[in-house]
């Protein structure tokens, strides 16, 4: 795992807050942004502003959409945008399509005419709009590396924004929006945090902040350094933008703050199928396989150490299916120190990203289901929420320990409710070297089915 550069996090005594300052400072800081924190539907910005807007599981974004200079919010969902013209709840007043599912949003003021507006990152690739409205992107190319956080701000204070990506601690800047090498460059914050972008004290210029948990550290200069502005905002697990950026990690959903999901939240006839991903790769080609011939949905939690053994594979899970992060190296997590913990979950979150390209929160098994208080917060605290299961297949013993696929059948069936969370494996037993779980999952698809079931992927619960 790379060494991860920390920031001593000190605050500036004469520090203002946004929303905190008086006289001079207080003129100065009119035009600063602010800290948004959205948990659910709600918005609360660091002034006190609250409302209800979105739906859980959207992507948040803020940015003045219609040029009366008042920052308002708007959410991505699976291609398309709802953006709203006022700071408060309602209905969107412009709705439209533009990137699809899987692309992470931005906005900015791409050509200085002082209106907000959107576009997607896919990939590398940024593919940009200079109005409000579904149609091609006016700009588009590439910059940054996979598995990186996009974020974009007025680096230079021109009235246009530039862009940029955030990988682990290092920051890297572009002022044009073209293909090129990073115009600014500098390290800030550590692996797990999230970066936010704004303009912090007014001066026309967007600066980097990190959140960490429930604190945020502000910085306003584009350089390495302490932090300008520390102060707690929100809980562990909120998204976290600005009011003129969007999110760069999804929130935990509020079902898994402090506990985890053994079932999903529904009194439906579903089901999600969940993979984990650990040992070897001995049952993922006819697991794939079925998946596809049945257009079944499914989830797969990888381990940082597979994926590391099997990128290609990884990379065509990921292309089909959600991505959780199941730790580097599938230790008892109950077991390890603080610190510890945190190195399992963000060195697989490094590498996982790295190979699949995108965002794995808020997806997170803990191996064995070992976990208890501490560790459940450890792990929203990184924007992840735990997903156990309602019934292991025992698939995983293989024939040499009593099982077969009419026992994986027979435990599935015997289980099946509403919001059913079935945990299977990709793998083969080390010695007998059988696939049950592949080799019973056609039939388990059929029979599940025939009970008027219908699957699904934790996606569809966020």
């Amino acid at each position: 795992m790379p060494l991860l550069v920390t920031v001593l996090l000190v605050a500036v005594a004469v520090a203002v807050l946004p929303g905190q300052a008086t006289g001079a400072a207080a003129a100065a800081a009119a035009t600063a942004d602010l800290p948004v924190i959205v948990q659910g539907r709600t918005w609360t910005l660091r002034n006190g502003t609250r409302f209800s807007y979105g739906r859980p599981g959207d992507i948040h974004v803020m940015g003045d959409w219609d040029r009366d200079g008042v920052a308002t919010p708007g959410v991505f969902r699976s291609g398309t945008w709802y953006l709203r013209n006022q700071l408060a709840g309602g209905n969107a007043d412009i709705v439209f399509g533009f990137g699809r599912a899987g692309d992470v949003p931005v906005v900015g003021d791409w050509n200085g005419d002082g209106r907000t507006t959107i576009g997607v990152v896919r990939g590398t690739t940024w593919l940009l709009r200079n109005s409000n409205a579904a149609g091609n992107p006016h700009v588009r190319f590439t910059f940054g590396e996979r598995g990186g956080a996009p974020v974009t701000g007025d680096w230079n204070g021109d009235g246009r924004t530039g862009v940029g990506m955030v990988r682990d601690s290092a920051w890297r800047l572009r002022n044009t929006l073209s293909a090129g090498p990073a115009e600014i460059a500098f390290t800030y914050g550590r692996a797990g945090d999230r970066p936010v972008t704004g303009d912090w004290n007014g001066n026309g210029c967007a600066a980097p902040g990190v959140v960490r948990g429930c604190s945020w550290y502000l910085r306003h200069h584009l350089a390495g350094g302490n932090a300008d502005v520390v102060f707690t905002f929100g809980a562990c697990g909120d998204a976290a933008l600005s009011t003129s950026s969007a999110q760069t990690a999804r929130g935990v959903p509020t079902s898994l703050r402090g506990t985890e999901w053994t079932r999903l939240p529904t009194s439906e006839k579903v089901v999600a199928l969940t993979f984990d991903a650990g040992a070897n790769a001995d049952g993922l080609p006819k697991i794939l396989q079925t998946l596809e011939e049945t257009g079944t949905p499914a989830t797969f939690f990888l381990t940082g150490a597979w994926t590391e053994a099997e990128p290609e594979l990884a990379q065509q899970v990921a292309a089909r299916y959600p991505v959780g992060n199941h730790t580097m190296t599938h230790p008892d997590l109950t077991k390890l120190s603080d610190a510890a913990v945190r190195q399992e979950i963000m060195g697989a979150d490094t590498v996982i990203r790295d190979a699949i390209g995108r965002e794995l929160r808020p997806w997170f098994r803990f191996p064995y289901g070992a976990r208890d208080t501490r560790t459940i917060s450890a792990a929203n605290c990184l924007n992840y929420g735990s997903v156990r299961w309602s019934v292991d297949t025992l698939g995983w013993k293989g024939t040499s320990g009593g099982q077969s696929t009419t026992t994986v059948r027979t435990r599935v069936l015997n289980d099946l409710g509403p919001g059913s969370i079935v945990l299977m494996h990709v793998g083969s037993h080390p010695t007998d070297h059988s696939t049950l779980d592949a080799d019973a999952l056609r039939d388990l698809i059929t029979r599940i089915e025939a009970r008027g079931y219908r699957f699904v992927d934790l996606d569809a619960y966020l």
